[in-house]
């Protein structure tokens, strides 16, 4: 069995270099095997009134975790595939690979929020076809 556990991200004290570095040699010295972010690029106002979050973006986050802990991994719960160019998610997850000695997991999803579809210019419809196209590349 593998354990992962989520970078904090709701309070701006969490949201350093500083902090991400400390919370990931935490994890790293409690056995946890991975660590993970979550992905809204553009959420909406009512939604984290409502108990929402905004978010790093994952692949820099991640990039800060890969230097905090040489063995633990890096995952993405979930990566919204649909909000980006299937392109620049593939090279940003093939270098964020590779600069952590293969330590990257890509957990990948369509989303839920109507709003942050709105927000990032994407059809909210469209959002299954645009996964399944962007999974190919």
């Amino acid at each position: 069995m593998h354990f992962s556990c989520s970078l904090p991200n709701h309070a701006d004290e969490f949201l350093s270099i500083d902090a991400i570095t400390r919370m990931v040699q935490a994890m790293d010295k409690a056995g946890m095997d991975a660590c993970f972010v979550t992905d809204h690029p553009a959420p909406s106002l009512r939604w984290v009134e409502n108990g929402g979050h905004a978010t790093l973006d994952p692949f820099v986050a991640l990039s800060v975790a890969a230097t905090a802990s040489p063995r633990i991994k890096l995952q993405t719960h979930i990566l919204v595939l649909a909000y980006r160019n299937p392109f620049i998610v593939a090279k940003s997850a093939a270098s964020l690979d590779a600069l952590s000695d293969g330590r990257f997991i890509m957990g990948i999803g369509t989303g839920y929020l109507k709003p942050e579809y709105a927000a990032v210019g994407v059809p909210f419809e469209e959002r299954g076809a645009i996964t399944d196209e962007s999974i190919k590349v």
